[in-house]
């Protein structure tokens, strides 16, 4: 049976499909079955499918059905075709296997879920008013980094660390320097020259940008200024501040043998005399569930300290979102996002309620603090016998009780402050409860400790 290939001792630890690994990206990079791989008498088509269903939500369930269809496609061919029964019951084991992959456990879930907010709350609370958060919500599936990874088109950009879905601040950058350029572009006069201005604050620009790129058209507008400028927004990649699913599409491969190489044959696509010899494949690939709300952060750099660029990179940012879309097939509905105010405000409103929380918890514990600070120098203040008083009472009635029974053998000053206690509010019942008890031991305690009291100029009740 094939494997993935990893050492012997890796796979003893995780499993030889790697069942034990609960990082979608960690799955994808390293650990999956590839078509050009060679499977032996796997589908390799098949393989390459299970390796994106598994680390899919509800994949599991999907891979499940899978092995089940097999093992009773194997069991009906068992007498009729040995050979293919033995190749189907090998499948449903492999599904199976693959199905037992825990990326939907509730702890990696969680664990996910409270890495993405934190990570925005640590930005807003270092930058303050210098950082921006804008939330989006997908109204469409999202296709990201297709291009990426080892599976041919099936890519997806996940965090390292958590395998959450994110979205490059490269590609952020990317959609808003678009979105603004077209804004530009369609404005004339006084007008367009003070918004190209802030565009080139915002994003940058270098002179090969003027000489052969976008900006050529926009040169005349800079007059004195230099054409090479650093940007002043810094662009993070975008995490999900939610649930972010990551399901498995299907696109078609439309007339593989034409578009393969029998062009030269002259017979069009769809033609009746090619349909009979075309296949075609679905091929999978990977997006992220619309619905899933991203937190799209952006960073006034230290080398600005105008908000107002802030601003306006929000404000493109937002035309980017609802009019242009992330990501690839675009044109197909996928990458689409509505700005949520609402998600944004809930977000705020639980930054400023850890903010009080924290703020609470360095309260008490400064308190705690000063009152432990103050109580030592009570202690310092207090002679050794004060001290042992203080320590003595604080004993539970067991703990007292023994410490009286061995009276004699206790330092002058820890005798003073046990005979001390004995007046405390804290012992003075115990005290009286010795005096009226029958019990020899209790005759005897009382006994050594009015011996006691009387050498040391004690006068108890």
């Amino acid at each position: 049976m094939p494997r993935i290939p990893i050492a012997r001792d890796v796979a003893a630890l995780v499993g030889e499909f790697a069942e034990g690994v609960q990082n979608r990206s960690l799955l994808l990079e390293k650990l999956l079955f590839h078509k050009k791989w060679g499977l032996e008498e796997f589908n390799a088509n098949d393989a390459h499918r299970w390796s994106l269903m598994r680390v899919s939500d509800g994949g599991s369930n999907d891979l499940n059905r899978d092995a089940q269809s097999r093992g009773k496609e194997a069991w009906r061919l068992a007498g009729k075709n040995p050979e293919k029964s033995e190749r189907l019951k090998a499948e449903a084991n492999l599904a199976q296997r693959l199905a037992s992959t825990q990326v939907e456990s509730s702890d990696a879930q969680e664990l996910r879920r409270r890495h993405s907010r934190r990570l925005v709350g640590l930005v807003r609370s270092a930058f303050g008013e210098r950082a921006s958060i804008t939330v989006g919500k997908l109204e469409g599936r999202l296709a990201i980094n297709l291009a990426g990874g080892l599976l041919q088109n099936a890519g997806i950009c996940l965090d390292r660390l958590f395998g959450l879905p994110c979205i490059p601040g490269s590609a952020v950058k990317g959609v808003c320097r678009h979105a603004a350029l077209a804004e530009v572009k369609a404005t004339k006069g006084a007008e367009q020259r003070r918004l190209f201005l802030v565009f080139r604050r915002v994003f940058g620009a270098a002179d090969n940008d003027f000489n052969n790129g976008d900006l050529k058209p926009f040169r005349a507008l800079l007059g004195d200024l230099p054409e090479n400028q650093r940007g002043g927004i810094m662009f993070l990649p975008a995490h999900p501040v939610g649930d972010a699913k990551v399901v498995v599409d299907l696109t078609n491969v439309h007339y593989p043998v034409y578009y393969g190489g029998d062009r030269k044959r002259g017979i069009p696509p769809g033609r009746s005399e090619s349909l009979a010899e075309e296949k075609p494949q679905p091929n999978p690939f990977p997006a992220v569930e619309t619905g899933a709300r991203f937190a799209f952060l952006l960073v006034l750099d230290g080398m600005e300290e105008d908000l107002s660029l802030l601003r306006a990179a929000e404000a493109w940012l937002g035309q980017a979102l609802t009019s242009r879309g992330l990501g690839a097939k675009t044109a197909s509905g996928y990458g689409w996002f509505s700005v949520d105010e609402a998600a944004k405000q809930e977000i705020l409103e639980e930054e400023a309620r850890a903010a009080r929380e924290v703020a609470e918890g360095a309260r008490r514990q400064a308190e705690a603090q000063a009152k432990a600070e103050a109580e030592s120098r009570r202690l310092a203040s207090l002679s050794a016998a004060e001290r042992a008083r203080d320590q003595l009472k604080q004993l539970s009635a067991e703990e007292f009780a023994r410490k009286a029974s061995g009276l004699a053998g206790l330092g002058a000053d820890e005798q003073k402050g046990l005979l001390a206690a004995l007046l405390t509010p804290e012992k003075k019942d115990t005290w009286k409860s010795w005096k009226k008890s029958d019990k020899p031991a209790n005759k005897a305690r009382v006994e050594a400790i009015r011996q006691a009291a009387a050498e040391q100029g004690v006068k108890l009740p």
